[in-house]
């Protein structure tokens, strides 16, 4: 009798479990519009409620262009999905809800639409700056100097994003939960901004001695940019936290009695940086949200270094060892793996025939003279950089790439652009990645006319791929990427006279 009083008890308790469980869950339905062929859409999961970039998952569209993503989250969080070089959008999420998205990936008109129940929330959000790109709205101020005007225009721009959001409320189309988290975050990216500037600012007036300006810029920023601007009140929910932090300590630096450039200029090229940027977090971050940081820190640190240094693994391995449990730790070490690795095939790397350098590289100063050489070939160009996470990524690719190029008897020409890109390093990382093909260097005058030629208004987004024919012309100035070698064959087939 006892056992059948007890099995309708366990019954009960394992349909409340599921029911949380379908409660915490999100759902997206997406599509990309006239979709050629199938696309992969890479996507981040909140952990614990935290938008962190280096977890990242993927999935793939069916023929028609359709996909779907289940997601726990037990907290309204943000989620980013992508459709690699080509678009990417973000999501203000809560948990049980279904969201809509219709992707356009036409070139003259790519589009990125959520259907939602907050979806003029969602879709007025992702009218501003993406937390991938940091920083760009300093853009706005490169030109700014006195610090009152400067924190007027940055409240102004504030109080009209959140504004907006607020008239939302009211109108109730966003719910309360998505109209927290979209005004806390308003709050921490202004506050990002503030202190990127004041830094930005600072930078620019001790490199020039304007010791007036510092003196008046310090007096001014030191009372706004307050440590209690940066801790608690669930900052660390946005996006924009780890900019936030990063711009707040590199202002803490430059500040400081008896800040020493030449000191720091040297921790970075010894690779000493890394552990020094972490000590100085540990002044003001503890708990969950120190974690956090260092965590994002690392990453950035590892997908962006320019030399692969071993210092970084270091560093990596510090804070395993400083957190062993931590759920960032599975996606660090896979970030780290590449630069292990990197080293692992530097030392063992031999001599390769098929690796080539393009006579004279430092005298070809236009990309017309330099395609030039290759009259009477088809070729594939590869535009990357060494401190290019993406560019390095692709070259996982480069045997699916090979054979696709041998086939159609097309060269390979990489360029590397040569004014972050250290001329050392570029040559340690074309022997590590073992990449076949032709290479060269950018001198000044080069890169300048690459990005004249093929950039948007002076800026240029690495990397990038170009489809050029026998005779030099250009015949598809934004090819697919190596990763995507399906369509990419697809473009050389329909691009050329065979």
């Amino acid at each position: 009798m006892r056992a059948r009083n007890i099995i309708p008890i366990i019954l009960i308790l394992g349909f409340i479990s599921c029911s949380k469980k379908v409660e915490k869950e999100i759902t997206i339905n997406g599509q990309i519009v006239d979709l050629a062929s199938p696309e992969k859409i890479e996507y981040t999961v909140p952990i614990d409620g935290k938008w962190f970039y280096g977890d990242k998952k993927s999935t793939i569209t069916d023929s028609i262009g359709k996909f779907q993503i289940k997601i726990d989250t037990d907290k309204p969080s943000f989620t980013t999905l992508y459709v690699p070089g080509k678009i990417g959008g973000i999501l203000l999420t809560e948990p049980g809800q279904t969201y809509g998205i219709d992707i356009e990936l036409d070139k003259g008109q790519k589009s990125f639409y959520i259907d939602s129940p907050n979806g003029n929330g969602q879709n007025f959000y992702n009218t501003l700056p993406a937390p991938e790109f940091f920083m760009i709205g300093l853009n706005e101020f490169h030109n700014d100097s006195i610090p009152e005007e400067i924190s007027s225009k940055i409240n102004s721009l504030r109080e009209i994003e959140i504004s907006k959001f607020d008239e939302l409320l009211k109108k109730k189309e966003i719910s309360k939960d998505f109209h927290e988290l979209a005004v806390l975050d308003r709050k921490v990216y202004y506050s990002a901004l503030e202190a990127g500037v004041a830094s930005m600012l600072l930078q620019k007036y001790l490199n020039e001695k304007e010791s007036l300006k510092i003196d008046s810029l310090k007096k001014f920023w030191n009372k706004k940019l307050k440590v209690s601007n940066i801790i608690g009140n669930d900052n660390d929910r946005s996006p924009w936290f780890y900019a936030l932090v990063s711009n707040f300590i590199r202002f803490a630096q430059l500040s400081s009695e008896g800040f020493d450039a030449e000191a720091l200029k040297k921790k970075y090229e010894t690779g000493d940086i890394y552990q020094y940027n972490i000590d100085e977090a540990k002044k003001y971050l503890a708990g969950e949200e120190l974690e956090y940081y260092l965590a994002s820190y690392i990453y950035y640190e590892s997908w962006q270094t320019n030399d692969n240094s071993k210092k970084i693994i270091e560093t990596y391995e510090n804070f395993s060892k400083e957190y062993p449990q931590s759920p960032y730790n599975e996606h660090l070490e896979t970030s780290i793996k590449p630069i292990v690795t990197f080293h692992k095939n530097l030392k063992k790397a031999k001599t390769n025939e098929k690796i080539q350098f393009v006579k004279n590289y430092g005298e070809i100063d236009t990309f017309k003279d330099l395609i030039s050489k290759f009259n009477g070939k088809k070729v594939f160009v590869d535009i990357w950089a060494t401190w290019c996470a993406p560019c390095k990524k692709e070259f996982e690719h480069k045997k699916s790439l090979g054979r696709l190029l041998k086939a159609k008897n097309m060269a390979l020409l990489y360029i590397c652009e040569g004014k972050n890109s250290k001329e050392k390093i570029w040559h340690e990382m074309i022997k590590s990645y073992d990449l076949e093909g032709y290479h060269i260097v950018t001198n000044e005058k080069l890169l300048e006319d690459i990005i004249n030629e093929f950039g948007n208004n002076g800026r240029f987004a690495y990397p990038r791929y170009l489809l050029v024919d026998e005779n030099g012309k250009i015949v598809n100035g934004e090819a697919s990427y190596p990763s995507q070698i399906m369509q990419l064959e697809k473009e050389i087939n329909e691009n050329y006279v065979w």
